[in-house]
């Protein structure tokens, strides 16, 4: 999922073509029968626009990815950072107590050398042929991106790809040149949108929410589900992080297949809570918020 400005929009190397399926093949997808075989696989992809580009370059600098075996109910975690000598923007939501996003604060990071936090300056400019040694670092960025999408789906038994809010991710398999040919790409958000008949689609942050999502030391939880997590993920699990966001996806997925009258009452206890149905506004009983650090993607 990406948390992306919409007037710089990926490049587009391909027609679009047809990568959603209809609604009652998505829903048996996200909704597999207790026999069904083959893995589903559950990611996000967080982007950053490349520091002083005026949004002209954007780049994915980690991915996160669930694979998850409903036969045996077993999952496996893998992810990757693209970690490249160049500074991009990283983006922190700010979130009220209904999950609704208040606010964005901007900060800078260098993922190669491992450099975060430092100072946004949103006037400064790259200079010389700052903009062209960008996209050139881009470039190498996305061919990682394909690499890792090659080698999750090369087993063949992945009939789908789940995210959510398919938009960002749709494009940046085309610019890497990652083809989606024997699996379907399914929009875990639109899909919750067009069951549920909402005006509004709702953030991954509020879903979360109300599946009652947790990460500690070694478990991720949500209302009704809990799964291990190895040691050398545990640092990762953070909101708007690519493997926090892919576990997010995974237990809101478990929570819509299983537990969906639950769930509903959730969401319209939500709309009774919160005012209206859409990300604008804030929450009727008021809240501070909390801020949740991010990339420029989620």
């Amino acid at each position: 999922m990406a948390y992306v400005l919409p007037d710089k929009p990926l490049p587009e190397t391909e027609p679009p073509g047809n990568l959603f399926v209809a609604a009652e093949e998505i829903l048996s997808v996200v909704q597999p029968a207790a026999y069904e075989a083959g893995r589903r696989v559950y990611l996000d992809i967080e982007f950053g626009y490349v520091y002083g580009t005026c949004r002209a370059v954007m780049m994915p600098i980690e991915i996160g990815a669930v694979l998850y075996r409903p036969e045996d109910d077993s999952v496996r975690y893998v992810g990757e950072q693209f970690c490249y000598d160049i500074d991009v923007e990283i983006w922190k939501k700010v979130t009220d107590e209904c999950g609704k996003t208040v606010g964005v604060a901007t900060t800078v990071a260098n993922m190669g050398r491992g450099e975060y936090g430092m100072p946004y300056d949103h006037s400064y400019r790259s200079p010389g042929d700052g903009v062209s040694a960008a996209k050139a670092t881009a470039k190498k960025a996305f061919a990682d991106l394909r690499l890792f999408m090659e080698s999750v789906v090369s087993a063949g038994d992945a009939p789908a790809i789940v995210v959510f809010a398919a938009d960002m991710e749709r494009r940046a398999f085309r610019t890497a040149g990652f083809s989606l040919d024997g699996c379907m790409l399914v929009d875990l958000q639109r899909e919750i949108r067009r069951h549920f008949k909402m005006k509004q689609v709702l953030s991954l942050d509020r879903l979360a929410r109300l599946i009652d999502f947790s990460a500690d030391d070694s478990i991720v939880a949500s209302t009704h589900f809990r799964y291990p997590v190895p040691r050398e993920y545990r640092h990762l699990l953070a909101a708007h992080r690519g493997m926090g966001d892919a576990v997010r996806t995974f237990l809101l997925a478990r929570e819509f297949q299983e537990n969906l009258l639950h769930l509903e009452e959730r969401i319209r206890s939500l709309m009774e809570t919160c005012e209206g149905e859409s990300e604008e506004g804030g929450c009727r009983n008021g809240s501070a918020g909390d801020a949740t650090d991010g990339t420029a993607g989620t």
